[in-house]
């Protein structure tokens, strides 16, 4: 059975829609400075990723929840997992050009990078290090990103439109 939306519904929807897409732009401008500042500092992403996915769920939820004041959950959800993917974006396009980057100069350029320890383990788990190697590296990043922003946007967005609520009641 198909659930029944009223027009009250589907304006609030739209507003927490449209208020995602502008924190999703905002998102990847802060992904672009973050990714310029550092490509490697993984600690770094994850806690702006949540800052980001938490911020996006207010701002879509403070939105919507004057239309629609039980649409704060879904709001919230829609605000955190744009920010969140809006964010991570330019990671994601980063690692994708690493990938189709990849050739003898890069492969001993990322080589020369890794530890003794790093390589030590590599050698004891016959892992070759190589192109593909690498290549392998920059798709796990490339998805790792992504699964990331859709968990962290759905449960900060969550969180994000619950405290739009409170805020706002």
């Amino acid at each position: 059975m198909k659930k029944v939306r009223t027009p009250s519904q589907i304006r609030a929807a739209e507003t927490a829609r449209k208020r995602a897409l502008f924190v999703a732009t905002v998102g990847a401008a802060v992904g672009v400075i973050t990714l310029l500042l550092s490509s490697t500092f993984l600690a770094l992403h994850c806690v702006i990723a949540a800052a980001v996915a938490l911020s996006g769920g207010i701002a879509a939820a403070r939105a919507a929840v004057p239309i629609e004041p039980q649409s704060f959950r879904s709001a919230g959800v829609t605000g955190g997992i744009y920010a969140a993917l809006g964010y991570v974006l330019p990671f994601m396009i980063y690692n994708f050009a690493r990938y189709l980057s990849v050739n003898d100069q890069t492969v001993a350029e990322r080589a020369a990078e890794l530890t003794s320890d790093q390589i030590a383990m590599m050698e004891q788990f016959n892992v070759v290090l190589g192109a593909e190697f690498f290549r392998g590296q920059d798709v796990s990043y490339i998805f790792g990103y992504l699964l990331f922003a859709l968990l962290f946007g759905w449960i900060l967005g969550v969180v994000g439109g619950a405290l739009a609520k409170r805020q706002m009641s």
